[in-house]
């Protein structure tokens, strides 16, 4: 009877250790899109590289992307440094006045002919896009070395990313968190 005892307490214990694992299980991309992008964003489009002119003129840059949310409305921030140089970029980009098709994904990501790049290289461009003639998404730059602010509207928001896994969860989650809020 008191090894039956120690028995239930030995499963009670790994029952209370256990439990809290079972409660905190990765969000679904596509069944809890906000969770996961809130979750998961910051590590996927956190990039850090060197790039320049030449393999001889390289500046280290460092790119690190969080995300809110408030109902519909996506806070995208990108904390950009390129050598000395550092800038901080807040969009507001209303979801439901995105179309569905509005995320994509390419392989790669823009530097200008002939330069070079090093390190842990972006591996994809993640772009978000309001509809044509639509400049939907409310941007606010601050760069620290100058202290300048300019407040601004766009069409556009990219995010570099640094496995191709990450780029298809993005788009998948963010296509989710667009068609959700279609359906409010």
């Amino acid at each position: 009877m008191a090894n039956r005892g120690w028995v239930l307490v030995g499963i009670g214990a790994w029952l209370a250790l256990a439990s809290p694992v079972w409660a905190q299980s990765a969000p679904d991309a596509q069944r809890d899109p906000v969770r996961w992008l809130t979750t998961n964003l910051g590590g996927a489009a956190c990039v850090v590289y060197d790039v320049g002119p030449s393999p001889f003129r390289l500046e280290h840059v460092t790119e690190n992307t969080e995300v809110q949310f408030d109902g519909c409305r996506m806070i995208l921030q990108q904390a950009n440094v390129v050598g000395t140089r550092s800038e901080l970029r807040t969009f507001q980009i209303p979801l439901d006045a995105l179309s569905p098709g509005a995320v994509t994904a390419t392989a790669g990501f823009l530097l200008p002919d002939g330069w070079a790049s090093r390190g842990d290289v972006p591996t994809h461009t993640i772009t978000i896009a309001a509809p044509a003639g639509q400049s939907a998404i409310e941007t606010r730059v601050e760069q620290f070395d100058t202290g300048t602010i300019r407040d601004e509207r766009t069409e556009v928001v990219t995010m570099l990313v640094r496995h191709e896994d990450n780029a298809v969860q993005i788009v998948r989650a963010l296509t989710s968190a667009i068609a959700l809020c279609h359906q409010r």
